[in-house]
């Protein structure tokens, strides 16, 4: 017997269906009737099996789908985005799974345009911690990172300085100091920074 135990209120179109058995799935409210679903009513066998191998798994297949039209994602931000819309675990499983068959994610090829796109301006450090954020493995990291020719760190640093219109020969040694760690923040060494700024 699936007994539904609560209703709760996602938005105003969506509700979310939670079952005594504590799995819970997101409905339209409009679709409430027609499937039987009420609050402490048993949902109808018939009914359940419709929306948990047809209705259910169509529907977060398509999330899966509109999300990466919006843009590209790693694995584990799609999985959060369906999470946040309350599809079961499980059928996370299988949209990801989906999408990954068709090469709609890749790790790998969003490490290396993420990197090739950065590459100007970010030391590898900063790059490697924030696609570590976006949950890519440390040897996907690597291998996009062995891929893409950087410029040399000076140079970078020499961006950075141009873009704050950072003059260290003018600058009280607070200043310089603050601008030091800045680029340290940033993942950059400090013989680099000390290459380019004195102090």
């Amino acid at each position: 017997m699936h007994l539904v135990r609560r209703i709760e209120t996602l938005s105003a179109a969506r509700c979310l269906v939670m079952m005594e058995d504590e799995a819970s799935f997101p409905m339209y409210r409009r679709e409430l009737g027609r499937y039987g679903i009420a609050e402490g009513e048993a949902i109808p066998e018939e009914a359940y099996q419709e929306l948990m191998e047809e209705v259910l798994p169509k529907r977060v297949k398509l999330r899966a789908m509109h999300l990466l039209q919006k843009m590209d994602r790693t694995e584990l931000q799609l999985r959060r985005k369906l999470k946040d819309s309350a599809y079961p675990p499980e059928l996370i499983d299988d949209a990801v799974a989906y999408v990954k068959s068709f090469h709609y994610i890749d790790d790998a090829r969003y490490a290396f345009h993420y990197i090739d796109y950065r590459k100007d301006t970010h030391s590898r450090l900063q790059l490697k911690m924030e696609l570590q954020e976006k949950g890519v493995s440390k040897e996907t990291i690597q291998y996009a990172l062995e891929q893409v020719d950087f410029p040399d760190e000076r140079q970078q640093i020499r961006y950075w300085m141009e873009k704050k219109h950072f003059h260290p020969e003018g600058a009280e040694r607070k200043e310089i100091q603050k601008f030091c760690q800045f680029l340290m923040r940033k993942g950059f060494s400090s013989s680099s920074i000390h290459s380019e700024i004195e102090w």
